[in-house]
């Protein structure tokens, strides 16, 4: 790779997209080996390579997620004025489609309302889990700062207590 290690990962990114897809993990396992040889090797020997996958999967997916990184700008000319103000308040250009399994640009989401369809209602369940997730460390956070006297005490388990257990 040359020497801007970043600007070189994300043309790589975008010149499989343009073959494959906007699908990350089939981008990851394109560009794994080519892109990082020596630290495939390292991380197959030391049984890291799930996890280097897993690391490259998501930086894939930034890179997806914000096309204004550097190569493979969205062209937004041909969005009609109707829809520009809605557009220009979204913060990504690019929005995750499950059926499809890759980021679609908002052209192709105007164009297809099916994968808009699809796509904000992925968004709208990611929302929803992130926001039970909010509630249960509200919950938490409510436990760990009431007033002790008043609060039942929780007893820490280490994992020696449960191996003689």
């Amino acid at each position: 790779m040359p020497s801007n290690q970043s600007a070189a990962f994300a043309e790589h990114v975008w010149e499989i997209a343009s073959r494959r897809g906007n699908n990350a993990p089939r981008i990851a396992d394109d560009m794994m080996e080519q892109a990082f040889p020596g630290t495939c090797v390292q991380a197959r020997e030391e049984g890291a390579l799930r996890m280097l996958r897993t690391g490259i999967i998501t930086e894939v997916k930034r890179i997806l997620r914000n096309q204004d990184d550097g190569l493979g700008q969205a062209d937004f000319s041909e969005i009609s004025e109707t829809f520009a103000p809605l557009v220009r308040a979204l913060r990504s250009k690019t929005y995750f489609v499950e059926s499809a399994q890759e980021y679609v640009g908002l052209p192709e989401l105007i164009a297809e309302p099916d994968l808009l369809d699809d796509a904000r209602r992925f968004m709208r369940r990611k929302g929803i889990e992130c926001l039970a997730e909010a509630d249960r460390l509200d919950a938490l956070f409510a436990a760990v700062t009431a007033d002790p006297a008043t609060t039942p005490s929780i007893a820490l388990v280490s994992s020696a207590d449960i191996g003689a257990r």
